[in-house]
């Protein structure tokens, strides 16, 4: 009969052997839940990000996350939180602080909801790299895409939906991609996943209220809005000093 001490050794060995397990390849689609985390700033949970695919030569030392850009933001100042990190898979102790933000437009003042919206993902490197998998970034996001998968959070797991495309006439920008995924708050920076490709096609930013008259009646219509990658992943990030190919 083994003593205590040694499966208090055996169990700390096969923690820290889960810690460090990294596989750099796009995930299947049972795992894409391993891919994301949260982002931290100020105190509390501001969002949910998403570990990239980059080249090998760049991941050497850092890992890249996508998320949208509000949630590293105060809302009342407009101005970036003091303090951020991320936190690969929600793990509290394993947070990485930010090293370099992606160059972009947003603005919490933006009175254009859809402008705002076209403006609101960010891309930023880490100064390390997180031990996690990653996801790989469509660059050709086809917009018959029938089968989307969701990733949400309920602050202490995550979990993956499966959603839809859907068109609304009052939105017609080329940026976006509007969807009936379960979003709900804290939900800010979830990955949008392609079924097919299983690569990530958008970031969701927040929800679109519509009016709508039925009965001479005004019902609000909800409808989930995500920023789409494939219209500016390259110039994002080259302000990384990153050239994204998949040639690797």
């Amino acid at each position: 009969m083994r003593n205590r001490s040694s499966l208090n050794k055996q169990s700390f060995l096969k923690l820290l052997s889960s810690l460090l397990i990294f596989n750099p390849m796009p995930l299947i689609a049972e795992d894409y839940t391993q891919a994301v985390g949260t982002i931290y700033c100020d105190g509390g949970i501001r969002g949910i990000a998403t570990h990239i695919k980059v080249p090998k030569d760049f991941a050497a030392n850092h890992s890249v996350i996508v998320t949208a850009a509000h949630v590293i933001y105060n809302p009342q100042t407009d101005q970036l939180f003091s303090q951020c990190d991320y936190r690969p898979q929600n793990k509290r102790l394993g947070g990485i602080e930010f090293k370099t933000i992606s160059a972009h437009n947003y603005s919490t003042k933006n009175s254009d909801k859809v402008d705002q919206a076209e403006s609101d993902l960010i891309f930023i490197k880490l100064k390390h790299r997180a031990y996690q998998p990653t996801l790989k970034l469509s660059k050709n996001f086809s917009s018959e895409a029938s089968k989307l998968s969701f990733i949400s959070s309920d602050l202490d797991n995550f979990k993956q939906t499966e959603c839809q495309k859907i068109n609304n006439t009052h939105v017609t920008s080329d940026k976006l991609l509007l969807h009936n995924c379960p979003a709900d708050v804290g939900s800010s920076g979830s990955p949008i996943i392609d079924g097919q490709s299983s690569e990530l096609v958008a970031v969701h930013g927040g929800r679109f209220n519509f009016q709508t008259t039925k009965n001479s009646h005004k019902d609000p219509q909800w409808i989930g809005q995500a920023r789409r990658i494939d219209s500016m992943i390259d110039l994002s990030l080259r302000s990384l000093g990153l050239e994204l190919t998949y040639s690797f």
